[in-house]
């Protein structure tokens, strides 16, 4: 709370921004037209009316340390993948959980004999799905110039892995997204990579030239991709929602010269019907959903109560 309190203080006094309230003197009825769905840390699942903010606990995955890795939350169909970050008793445990029946099982994966032999302390950090097994991020827990990041894939029925023969040194991994077998990593101070998962290449995109420090990265169709990007204010864990063009390399500002904020760095989100959604905090302090049409460039903030969902929270998928 501490850290909190600080970041508050050093926001406001920076920035004096306009936005849109979602304060409402009217008692009607506020229709959803769908729910999002978005975990915690903790393994906490709600569901969220996209327009109410109404939240309602759906679930809760189980895990031994009370914390699982943002990062590694992936939503395929009706399991969630995720990692616990634990070490207790063994690092690299896999969850599965089911939606449908609200089970939580767990598989301790072990890496490919190649990986074994090279990294030292090695544990997955980051997770997605390309349609017929789940692409890992293998990180050093003790990282240095000799020792880089592999990735494997995870047979998601045998949970056997593979190495793909792929690394790469930057650090700082904050948000994965994968699109036409391409995987793209974001970073704090590292840069935006993009992975071809075929042709095994790894290369920096920059936007004008610079370095992009960004996370959550939500696909928007094949060719751009939504970001938040940091280094935009002195503020703590400062963002502003960017589109990046993968035609061109172009990067759009959507922010319309409002800045956010987001207290847990580390996961991914998503785009649904032409908006970037997030949950972040306002400069009024308030924590919320953030939607952005980016076609239109409008923008809506729903108020959440984040001593029921909590800043260590991520949207994983929309519930129809």
């Amino acid at each position: 709370m501490k850290k909190l309190s600080i970041f508050l203080l050093i926001f406001v006094s920076l920035f004096s921004f306009s936005c849109e309230s979602n304060d409402s003197t009217s008692e009607e009825k506020i229709n959803d037209d769908y729910k999002l769905l978005s975990v915690t840390s903790e393994g906490k699942i709600f569901e969220i009316g996209n327009n109410s903010g109404k939240t309602t606990t759906i679930g809760q995955i189980k895990n031994s340390a009370n914390l699982i890795m943002l990062a590694t939350i992936c939503n395929v169909g009706s399991k969630i993948y995720s990692f616990e970050s634990t070490y207790v008793p063994h690092q690299n445990i896999l969850i599965i959980y089911d939606k449908l029946t609200g089970v939580t099982k767990t598989k301790q994966i072990i890496f490919p004999t190649s990986l074994e032999k090279t990294m030292s302390d090695p544990f997955i950090t980051n997770l997605e799905y390309n349609g017929s097994e789940l692409i890992a991020i293998v990180s050093e827990n003790l990282p240095n110039e000799s020792r880089p990041n592999n990735i494997i894939s995870i047979n998601t029925e045998n949970y056997e892995t593979t190495d793909l023969g792929i690394n790469f040194f930057q650090r700082s991994l904050t948000s994965t997204e994968l699109i036409n077998n391409k995987l793209y990593v974001s970073t704090r101070v590292d840069g935006l990579l993009e992975i071809n998962l075929v042709n095994k290449t790894v290369t920096e995109l920059r936007g004008g030239g610079a370095k992009i420090s960004a996370t959550r990265l939500a696909k928007i169709d094949n060719t751009k991709f939504g970001l938040m990007q940091f280094g935009v204010t002195q503020a703590i864990d400062g963002i502003k929602p960017v589109e990046f063009n993968l035609s061109n390399n172009l990067l759009s500002d959507k922010s319309s010269e409002v800045t956010y904020a987001v207290r847990n760095s580390l996961g991914g989100t998503i785009s649904y019907n032409k908006e970037y959604l997030n949950l972040v905090y306002r400069s009024d302090f308030k924590f919320g959903i953030l939607k952005i049409n980016y076609e239109n460039n409008s923008t809506k903030f729903i108020e959440l109560d984040k001593e029921i969902v909590g800043p260590n929270a991520i949207i994983v998928d929309v519930i129809k």
